[in-house]
């Protein structure tokens, strides 16, 4: 890809000293495709090249999912002991740790069900070369988009939700400096409450407050390589380009929240499909081979001279 683009750059400066006179015509434009809503200015140095510069405006989709908790089992144990969660509770107090207040959720019981929303932040910025090698409208553009590398992120929609899950994991993790705290833990069995994927322990870390966030993340510097049709400043009053191309993003990291059980500690750690489990795996996989993102986008642009 690196020689590639060195070989377009080249190029590009070869076209632009071997033209005899100099033709700066300035414009600006706007479009849309799969970058999003396009707007950007535009410059052309002469029949052979051409500049834009930009940002592109990509709504925020939004798509909403509920996850499976998997809790049944330990509202079943809760359910057995009302008693015993209050007493736990009083010795969580006497040794200032958090209580596990189960009032918010329905029937006093963990959620079974987790709503969550899925977001694409993918707006960028953009400088791209149209380079013109027969003088017409044919050309090819080389240049790149830069953005956020976090571009799909999932998260619970209602702030706080998993406050009662980080103290019920907490009193679990604790429970063996607290002979009392202990006492309740090991009558009933209890365990934390997370996801198995594969060799990772997915769970809410207490520091985001009853928040879970879990993220894609691409390069912010992604270069670009395309074709198209259409100056970058029309010679009349107003014309038309057409792009189609992709950028070079990298290979896509997924990271969520886990626990890991042999060091102790919480984290947001990248997950390998190799260790995610079959169905998990495959999945991200799939994933980690998109390390292009596909341009198509129409762009109307006025001349201002």
């Amino acid at each position: 890809m690196k020689k590639l683009l060195t070989l377009c750059s080249f190029a590009l400066l070869s076209l632009s000293g071997s033209a005899q006179t100099l033709e700066p015509h300035l414009g600006i434009g706007a479009g849309v495709g799969t970058t999003g809503i396009v707007i950007d200015a535009s410059l052309t140095i002469n029949d052979y090249l051409g500049v834009r510069g930009g940002i592109d405006i990509m709504p925020k989709f939004k798509v909403n999912k509920d996850i499976n908790l998997e809790t049944e089992d330990a509202n079943k144990k809760l359910s057995q002991m009302t008693a015993e969660i209050n007493d736990l509770n009083v010795q969580l107090k006497k040794y200032n740790l958090q209580p596990v207040d189960l009032s918010q959720y329905p029937n006093g019981n963990l959620p079974e069900k987790l709503d969550l929303q899925g977001k694409l932040n993918n707006t960028t910025g953009h400088i791209l070369f149209d380079i013109h090698p027969f003088a017409t409208s044919f050309r090819v553009t080389i240049g790149a988009y830069f953005g956020k590398e976090e571009v799909i992120s999932v998260y619970n929609k209602e702030d706080g939700f998993l406050k009662p899950i980080n103290a019920y994991n907490e009193a679990i993790l604790n429970a063996a400096q607290y002979p009392t705290v202990k006492q309740v833990v090991d009558k009933y069995n209890l365990k934390m409450i997370g996801g198995e994927l594969g060799d990772y322990f997915v769970t809410p870390n207490p520091e985001d407050q009853g928040n879970v966030n879990a993220y894609a993340k691409v390069n912010g510097f992604r270069p670009y390589l395309g074709l198209g049709f259409g100056r970058s400043v029309p010679k009349g009053n107003v014309g038309c380009q057409f792009d189609l191309g992709v950028q070079f993003w990298g290979k896509p990291d997924i990271f969520v929240p886990t626990y890991d059980k042999a060091t102790k500690t919480y984290q947001y750690e990248k997950i390998d499909g190799d260790n995610a489990g079959d169905d998990a795996g495959k999945v991200l996989k799939t994933i980690s081979k998109v390390s292009v993102y596909p341009v198509l986008n129409f762009r109307i642009v006025g001349r201002i001279f």
